[in-house]
């Protein structure tokens, strides 16, 4: 079921406004206009107050982000380099010569005869760091027929300050009495000749020749050895090696 509304409107007769209920159009134009002409005052004014907000934060901004300038000054540093030098001199004859050749009264060895040699070692006066010595035995090739196959060696060595101290002493049995430092072999022991051998020590030298290692060879033609190496003969070659040490080592 549907159902409808109707809505009546009544109009009345238009009627003039109430006299008190005019407003005078002069008053009003009046005001208007004052409104109006004031309008771009005020607007300017505002204008004026936000531009200068604007030109403040403007300026505080460049004072928060500038650099100051500073003095400024530079000085340089060189350094200069010289690399070391080390080097040995070896004598076997009491100088410093050139000869390398070891020096044995060994002519017409026998069965249990011993024969004796020296050797010394120093740095070079020119030499800036010290260093240190290990000896090492080449080893000779022979039978045990032959006296090379029988030969055996000792070694005692000693430090002196100077080579006149080292020269002048004796490198003989006494350089063996009591307890000497060995380089090779001991007390009652000898390494054979034809095999090689590095010695386990090593000894120091300083540097511009401030001291001198003195070392003492004795080698031994054991009794044992067979008649049949009767007329033979042996050559052997011992090394010094030299290796500097580091300052303050």
């Amino acid at each position: 079921m549907v159902r409808s509304v109707s809505v009546r409107f009544t109009l009345g007769p238009l009627r003039d406004p109430n006299p008190s209920e005019r407003v005078s159009s002069g008053p009003r134009s009046d005001s208007r206009r004052q409104n109006r002409a004031h309008a771009p005052n005020g607007r300017a004014l505002r204008n004026r107050r936000i531009k200068a907000v604007l030109a403040g934060g403007l300026v505080f901004g460049i004072g928060a982000t500038a650099t100051l300038a500073a003095w400024t000054d530079t000085e340089t540093a060189s350094g200069s380099f010289e690399a070391g030098r080390f080097k040995i001199d070896l004598s076997v004859d009491k100088t410093w010569s050139s000869s390398r050749e070891m020096t044995f009264k060994a002519t017409g060895m026998y069965p249990g005869s011993t024969v004796y040699a020296p050797a010394y070692v120093r740095t070079t006066a020119d030499t800036t760091m010290k260093g240190q010595i290990q000896v090492a035995g080449n080893g000779v090739a022979g039978s045990s027929s032959t006296i090379a196959g029988n030969l055996e060696y000792r070694a005692v060595t000693k430090s002196f300050p100077s080579a006149a101290e080292a020269f002048a002493s004796a490198c003989d049995a006494s350089a063996f009495a009591g307890s000497p430092s060995y380089v090779f072999g001991g007390g009652a022991s000898k390494q054979p000749l034809r095999t090689s051998a590095t010695s386990t020590s090593k000894q120091t030298v300083n540097s511009v020749a401030g001291s001198v290692q003195a070392y003492c060879f004795e080698v031994v033609l054991p009794i044992s050895t067979p008649s049949a190496a009767q007329g033979t003969s042996a050559a052997h070659t011992w090394t010094f090696d030299a290796e500097s040490v580091p300052a303050g080592s």
